[in-house]
């Protein structure tokens, strides 16, 4: 191919699964894509799928984007599927660049051994993979995989695509061999206004509640564990104190969830809408006065770019990749995640209405500025086309 000036190129995007329950990476990668195809750079995705997985958002968010899935096959817990990879096999030389999404699944350690082998570029996205709690979980099999199969599968790549700075740290610490490249995701942001009142009569909110907004996948890593006592905490410092818990989860831990909120005495101001997508998550960023995130590990966070862009001020922890960006802005206040450091900071935002809109001037500067897709989209086209003529 010609890979001068402003010719095509064609990228596979390669991910575990597509379910959208499993949050920020998955809709993140489809949001590269759609970008992509939108600026003449085809892009295609390839994943796994199991019984049960929600993909039906598709059809709607990306239209333009084909996907190809296929069923997962035994070990089905780690995304294997014997008839990906005959399709791999097949189809990998017929892209330019191969883009894998994620590291400790053997749809990632199949497809950059095939890329190996027909000498087709690729690159790695960690997507926090390599966090020190994300290399907690199960420990002893991460151990046995990571020099046998990860490592040279990182030393194979032409580069890891990196979501911010402090990613690059965990190259270093877990030994990988890698260049890696800072290259922000391009945000599908919501087109349009979101109806915040309306949302509020929705849901029987009143119309003069302070809402304290989470959105995301129900997990332990997203830090809910210290968000619902600081909001049990603040409730009589704060009359007015509203919960909106936007997301969807592993059933066993929203249980656990459920529990927390019943236990603390926060069930009486809590809204529980579900996962949002649309319209509905635009009503919903609408209806907040501030927008917390006290995650123990998050490697980007989309959802901060789309409530920085619907004009909200930020609670987040310090274990988000771009939460140096955030702060250094004036978009948002740092915590630990940890309860004390989570109440400490949503008292500080709740008890001033001048600083939340000044966190919501420099957020929607932010979002328009560093996170806005297009530039995201060249930026990454830059970057193919810069290692594909380093070969």
């Amino acid at each position: 191919m010609n890979l001068t000036g402003s010719s095509p190129i064609r990228s596979l995007h390669v991910l575990s699964t597509l379910d959208k329950n499993y949050g920020g990476p998955v809709l993140a990668m489809m949001s590269t894509c759609k970008y992509l195809n939108q600026a003449g750079h085809p892009a295609e995705v390839v994943a796994t799928y199991a019984p049960g997985d929600e993909i039906d958002y598709l059809a709607t968010l990306y239209p333009e984007v084909p996907v190809h899935t296929f069923p997962r096959s035994f070990p089905q817990r780690y995304a294997n599927s014997v008839r990906m990879v005959r399709w791999l096999v097949k189809e990998l030389p017929n892209y330019d660049i191969v883009d894998i999404h994620g590291i400790f699944t053997f749809t990632s350690v199949h497809a950059a051994r095939i890329c190996r082998r027909t000498r087709t570029p690729y690159v790695i996205r960690p997507h926090g993979s390599l966090a020190r709690v994300d290399l907690r979980k199960h420990a002893t099999l991460k151990r046995f995989v990571g020099p046998t199969f990860v490592r040279p599968m990182l030393a194979g790549a032409r580069a890891a695509l990196l979501t911010a700075l402090l990613e690059a740290q965990e190259l270093v610490t877990y030994g990988a061999h890698v260049k890696g490249l800072v290259v922000p995701g391009a945000v599908l942001l919501p087109e349009g206004t979101g109806d915040g009142l309306g949302f509020r009569r929705r849901h029987k909110i009143p119309t003069d509640a302070l809402v304290v907004l989470f959105m995301g996948r129900f997990h332990h890593v997203k830090g809910l564990q210290f968000l619902i006592p600081a909001l049990c905490k603040l409730r009589a410092e704060f009359p007015r104190l509203w919960f909106v818990m936007a997301g969807s989860g592993d059933p066993a831990f929203s249980a656990r969830v459920e529990a927390w909120i019943k236990e603390l005495n926060v069930l009486p101001i809590t809204t529980r809408p579900g996962f949002l997508a649309g319209q509905d998550k635009l009503d919903a960023l609408a209806a907040a006065d501030v927008f917390v995130m006290p995650s123990l590990s998050e490697n980007f966070g989309s959802v901060l770019v789309e409530a920085m862009q619907a004009g909200l001020p930020l609670v987040l922890s310090d274990g988000i990749y771009i939460h140096k960006d955030i702060q250094a802005a004036g978009a948002g206040l740092v915590c630990r995640p940890e309860t004390s450091s989570v109440t400490e900071m949503l008292r500080r935002l709740l008890g001033s209405e001048r600083e939340r809109r000044a966190m919501s001037d420099c957020g929607r500067d932010l979002a328009s500025q560093r996170f806005r897709p297009e530039a995201a989209t060249q930026l990454l086209v830059r970057t193919y086309r810069d290692l594909l003529l380093s070969q």
